[in-house]
């Protein structure tokens, strides 16, 4: 990591750091040299100096004919960083306090496009345990990399799935890429069971609905009775379908004698 993208986590710009380097190198100097040494324009210096005196990282240094400035030491930096931490401690509580009210209020939030629709994926396979009710046909189509994300999940124990599907061919070749295990369950509903038009998730205190055709989006509802609710439909759902390994057994095919 170089020094530049260290100053940039600490709340400088890639040309604020430009500068401040450059002044650190020369000391102190007129705008002009630290402009080649900071290979910006002179004009565009000049505002980058001004922000960093602000900032109290750059000083100006008193003479008759020409300004000069000089720069401030980086334990500064350092400085303002504990100061903001410490502040960041003090009202952690009650910045807290905010958010957990905030949790106990009913959210719907909608995602619009591929890249709306992969956030929410993104939230759900980041979660302890997700309950779907899943349609594998689309939401194949527009991420391929979506079994090893699955996949990848399980087998580090990082999130217990369980799926309900329906018997198309699509599915059936979906669920065989993943191991049954305390991690991975599914159940299907029986064959001339209406295929799922979306996917549908429930995690922790959220549920999402999905939709790929005619338009991609994806609606979160965060509230805590909604999740509850249709986690108890769910149950009811889960006891009523055929787990996976009846139905593997009772499409294979007799042995050939």
């Amino acid at each position: 990591m170089e020094i530049t993208d260290i100053l940039k986590l600490l709340g400088l710009n890639e040309k604020e750091a430009s500068v401040y380097l450059a002044l650190l190198e020369l000391g102190t100097a007129t705008v002009y040299p630290i402009a080649i040494k900071a290979d910006i324009k002179r004009p565009t210096t000049y505002l980058i100096l001004d922000d960093l005196q602000r900032k109290g990282l750059v000083s100006i240094v008193p003479r008759e004919k020409k300004v000069m400035y000089t720069a401030e030491s980086p334990e500064k930096l350092v400085n303002d960083l504990q100061k903001k931490q410490e502040l960041v401690k003090r009202f952690m509580p009650n910045m807290l306090a905010l958010y957990n009210a905030r949790k106990d209020k009913p959210q719907v939030l909608l995602f619009q496009g591929k890249e709306g629709v992969e956030k929410v994926y993104e939230k759900i396979f980041s979660s302890s345990e997700v309950l779907f009710f899943s349609t594998f046909r689309d939401a194949f189509q527009m991420f391929p990399e979506m079994p090893k994300w699955l996949n990848d999940r399980v087998k580090t124990q990082q999130t217990k799935f369980r799926e309900i599907l329906t018997q198309t061919e699509a599915d059936l070749e979906y669920i065989s890429w993943i191991k049954q295990s305390e991690f991975y369950q599914s159940r299907l509903a029986p064959k001339d069971f209406p295929e799922f038009l979306t996917d549908s998730a429930i995690f922790g205190d959220s549920v999402a609905f999905f939709s790929f055709k005619p338009q991609v989006f994806a609606v979160q509802i965060d509230s805590r009775e909604v999740s509850q609710s249709l986690r108890v439909l769910y149950d009811l759902a889960w006891k009523a379908a055929i787990p996976y390994e009846q139905v593997v057994k009772q499409n294979k095919k007799p042995a050939l004698s």
